[in-house]
């Protein structure tokens, strides 16, 4: 192009000066107009920016109240209103010390205090004088009726509290005295660890005083911290006077200008901050200055060029800057924050409708991001992303991505009972279609449903925490891939948590007890073991079948002290039996799939079988066909068993994938077929279904060539009974012959089975 202009100046020098005139004036309109069109653009994102930091500074708050909100639950779980309203002091005390169980695990007191001498009765048992207590002077109580005190210093403990505080009125309606929970500061370490909003950026909590609650730094977690520089002693003055956001500048802990964002936290008056760097807003001051210069230059040389370049770029800052502020760069869904503004205003605009809120994500999907690399996981996303936005679209609704491969769609359903059908039948579809990706995952689903009548106040933030919680309980369980958000779900939480709570103080009063259910030899009729059964009998619950509580004791590894538990009660009670001259059979105890250190394991089971000394012939382990160890890890504790004298069943055989494979591999003893092979092949009628007769008698020949002794449980009816011995089982147990039996009751059974 120079070149050319060069030889048109020599022909006709009047044209070109015109042209350069012409073109110079055009290219300062041209860089004018961009001018303008840039910084309108750069004040827009930079809007959307300071909106995007309003939303996560609000979405932490709201993570807060959450804990603080359980804290809540739980202190007014323990409030009976006839109790406290008795004004019976020592009678409150000693249901607070009768709940201690119950109570929150943070909470490390629980006390009443009487409001006309302030003295305190606690869950511990102590009465204080507590009339000099800051946290309960001026106390102002919510409208929720609770006050949240700020961080507390006192002289029964030598570390920071805050106190929770639950108003308990008299029949005037008259305050009588406070239900209290003092709760440690270093509690709230798992709000750093749940919060984590990247290196750059640093949350702090702080009370109405100005003392921090939480503070980025880790050796400020669990510590009373005053900060004493003047960036930070505006910030709740600010955020009270103005009742919402306050915005300051000023300096983090290193010296880096940074955007400090703030807010009250509702219901207790402390304030959360988020200080993000101000290097985020320079960062696109300067990519403007650099797009200028780029522009100037290429204008410079030939305004056609500038013309497509100014486009171009354009098209890029766009894209960049305001885009992603509403559309995810992977998937082209909306941003998170977008798809919560956009369904807040479809629930306050759709009175009459009920909406299904659906999150979702994959499961294991950081072994993917870890073990495949970042672009195999970006084709995961984007494939499920395809998948489950077309599933919404075909029903009208919207959809949006959240942190990594975390999904929400929000739809409008006419009755609930026919979305939830609906909903499992396109559920299963979408995972078997992930099943059939070139890297197959498994997704899962929480659901929440929002009615009619409980739209007022109810937020889009606390649907998706709804959902969260559901898809929270599948843990493991890859039997279901979806979880609906209800009050039975709730009631099941509470359960499993005051099972947790509960196992260890019940182990040690011994709520736990042994139950022995017979073996008997078909050919014979006559006993020839029994298979020990733990059982939990709890003071508040009642009898709390094993299908309650085993899964929770497999998931947090207490099963093994219960496994050592059921291993002594046995030992014990064929000691005594061996020592009164009494008679007596082999006794199969279960080895729990959490045992996976074979050496380990023997060793602790070896000094406790030597401690009784009896004769290894009576012990028979059962091990699990479906256990976590491997098959050498199976293998070689089975080895181990046999050397000791002991016999090896492996128990559930059958209900796992590999069962063939194994029998070549692990050398047991005994083959213990799973109770569903007889359930799911007796008919209707109490007959045994043909073809599953066959396939039962050629699993009993195939353990017979390989040398293997058969037992099937959960034998119930005569005819089961009838095919088993015609199909040569060994032997039997169920409760065709019996049921579970307690020591006592198992004796008299082996008695009496010896004298027919």
């Amino acid at each position: 192009m120079t070149l050319k202009l060069k030889k048109r100046f020599n022909q006709n020098k009047v044209k070109v000066v015109s042209t350069v005139i012409v073109s110079g004036i055009i290219m300062v309109f041209v860089l004018t107009l961009m001018g303008v069109v840039m910084q309108n653009a750069l004040d827009a994102a930079e809007e959307d920016y300071r909106e995007s930091c309003t939303h996560v500074l609000n979405g932490y708050a709201n993570a807060v109240e959450y804990y603080l909100d359980t804290y809540k639950t739980s202190l007014s779980s323990i409030y009976d209103r006839e109790l406290f309203l008795s004004g019976d002091t020592k009678k409150i005390q000693g249901w607070l010390m009768q709940n201690v169980p119950y109570i929150h695990k943070d909470f490390c007191a629980t006390f009443y205090v009487t409001a006309h001498d302030k003295k305190g009765y606690f869950s511990q048992g102590s009465i204080l004088d507590l009339s000099e207590a800051k946290y309960l002077k001026n106390v102002k109580f919510e409208n929720d009726g609770y006050y949240m005190s700020d961080i507390v210093f006192s002289k029964q403990s030598d570390y920071p509290l805050f106190i929770i505080e639950q108003p308990v009125y008299d029949a005037n309606n008259k305050l009588s005295g406070t239900l209290c929970a003092a709760i440690r500061l270093s509690a709230l370490e798992k709000i750093k660890k749940t919060i984590h909003i990247g290196d750059t950026n640093a949350i702090y909590i702080m009370d109405r005083t100005g003392k921090f609650v939480v503070h980025q730094q880790k050796n400020y977690i669990g510590k009373i911290f005053i900060p004493t520089a003047e960036k930070y002693k505006h910030v709740t003055s600010d955020v009270t006077a103005k009742s919402g956001t306050s915005i300051a500048e000023t300096e983090n802990e290193n010296g880096q200008p940074v955007n400090l964002y703030s807010t009250q936290i509702h219901d207790c008056g402390w304030t959360i901050s988020v200080a993000f760097p101000k290097t985020e807003i320079q960062a696109l001051q300067e990519e403007q200055k650099s797009t200028k210069i780029i522009i100037f230059v290429i204008a410079s040389i030939a305004l056609t060029l500038l013309l497509i370049l100014e486009t171009l770029i354009s098209d890029y800052f766009y894209k960049n800057q305001l885009i992603d502020a509403v559309y995810d760069p992977l998937t082209t869904l909306w941003t998170r924050q977008h798809f919560e503004s956009e369904a807040e205003k479809i629930i306050r605009h759709e009175n009459d409708c009920i909406f299904m809120l659906v999150e979702s994500d994959i499961r294991g999907f950081k072994f993917v991001n870890q073990n495949y690399g970042e672009d195999i996981a970006d084709k995961v996303i984007l494939y499920f992303s395809k998948l489950v936005s077309k599933v919404v679209k075909e029903h009208n609704g919207i959809i949006g991505r959240g942190y990594a491969d975390h999904f929400y769609a929000l739809m409008k359903v006419q009755k609930i009972p026919c979305a939830m059908k609906e909903a499992h039948k396109e559920l299963e579809m979408l995972k078997k279609k992930c099943g059939e990706f070139e890297i197959p995952f498994s997704p899962k689903f929480g659901i929440s449903f929002l009615r009619q009548e409980n739209k007022h106040g109810t937020t889009i933030k606390e649907l998706i925490g709804q959902t969260s919680f559901a898809k929270s309980t599948l843990g493991e369980n890859m039997m279901s891939n979806h979880a609906i958000y209800n009050s039975e779900l709730l009631e099941k939480v509470n359960e499993e948590r005051f099972i947790e709570t509960s196992m260890e103080k019940a182990l040690e009063n011994e709520e736990f007890f042994v139950m022995y259910q017979p073996k008997i030899q078909l050919a014979t009729e006559k006993i020839v073991g029994a298979e020990a059964l733990i059982r939990w009998k709890t003071n508040d619950m009642g009898l709390l079948p094993p299908s309650k509580f085993i899964p929770i004791f497999e998931r947090n590894g207490f099963i093994t002290e219960l496994d050592f538990f059921v291993y002594e009660k046995v030992f014990q009670f064929l000691r005594r039996q061996i020592d009164k001259d009494e008679p007596v059979v082999p006794i199969s105890v279960n080895m729990s799939r959490n045992h996976n250190q074979p050496e380990r394991f023997m060793r602790k089971f070896m000094k406790l079988f030597r401690k009784y000394n009896i004769p290894s012939e009576l012990i028979q382990v059962e091990i699990l066909e479906r256990s976590v160890m491997d098959n050498n890890t199976l293998c070689e504790i089975t080895e181990r068993l046999h050397a000791e004298g002991f016999s090896v069943a492996m128990d559930d055989f059958g209900s796992g994938e590999s069962s063939l494979n194994m029998l070549t591999k692990v050398p047991v003893d005994v083959l213990k077929f799973d109770k569903d092979f007889l359930l799911s092949s007796t008919n209707k009628n109490g007959t045994m279904d043909e073809k599953s007769a066959k396939f039962i008698r050629s699993l009993i020949d195939l353990s017979k060539n390989m040398d293997k002794q058969t037992i099937f449980e959960g034998v119930e009816t005569r005819a089961q009974r009838d095919f088993l011995r015609s199909a040569d089982c060994d032997q039997v147990q169920g409760f065709f012959y019996s049921q579970p039996l307690v020591e006592a009751d198992f004796i008299n059974f082996i008695l009496k089975n010896r004298k027919m």
